[in-house]
């Protein structure tokens, strides 16, 4: 299993607040099985490692599980759309 890597450590007070934010404004529901959980992570739809913004408009709520399938490929995020590869 991939593990997600934690980058926390890299990312400001601000950009954590933002992502948490981000996860408010979706209840905590996971955008892809709608897992309702406050673990869940704020994942951004354009990459941060890609110059995303630090933005709610650019994050979206994955609990770990699809977030790890995010992250292997087998999930792709098309701008309101979404893929899954078995």
């Amino acid at each position: 299993m991939k593990r997600i890597p934690q980058m926390n450590q890299k990312r400001s007070s601000n950009h954590l607040k933002v992502q948490k934010e981000g996860k408010e404004l979706d209840a905590y529901l996971c955008f892809f099985c709608n897992k309702v959980d406050t673990k869940n992570h704020g994942h951004h739809i354009i990459l941060f490692s890609e110059n995303g913004n630090t933005s709610t408009d650019n994050i979206i709520t994955l609990c770990p599980d699809c977030h790890r399938e995010y992250h292997a490929v087998r999930i792709k995020i098309d701008i309101g759309r979404f893929y899954f590869f078995p």
